[in-house]
């Protein structure tokens, strides 16, 4: 038997991931480039600890700096993915469209449980004296 072709996403429906590599092969500079990006639609909370936007996340993915633009921001806010997708074509940095790109950085361990359908049992409350 023949094993089936994979299946690439399309652009439309997968996130976008924006990693800082060039295209030939250069690490992109400064290192913080991913936080201060995904600063852009990031804001303080009430607890004063700055807070990313669930729609665009710093990430460090197979040891390299990411940033993970969800597929959501298209149709929410076209002229903020477009501004995001126009930073990484100009500064040249490789991009991937991933279907679900925020379920990569799971630890392989919980990506198993959720491939097997295994939940995990909480564990049982511990007393501790003090």
């Amino acid at each position: 038997m023949s094993q089936p072709a994979a299946v690439t996403p399309h652009p439309a429906e997968s996130d976008l991931v924006i990693k800082g590599m060039t295209r030939d092969g250069q690490q992109f500079r400064p290192s913080d480039w991913s936080d201060r990006l995904c600063g852009v639609m990031s804001a303080f909370g009430a607890d004063e600890q700055l807070r990313y936007s669930p729609l665009v996340q710093p990430a460090l993915r197979d040891g390299l700096r990411c940033v993970i633009v969800k597929k959501e921001l298209a149709q929410l806010e076209p002229r903020l993915f477009k501004f995001f997708l126009s930073f990484a074509v100009e500064n040249e940095l490789q991009i991937v469209f991933d279907a679900d790109a925020v379920a990569t950085l799971l630890p392989e361990f919980a990506k198993r449980l959720s491939r097997d359908g295994i939940v995990a049992q909480p564990a049982a409350a511990k007393s501790e004296d003090y």
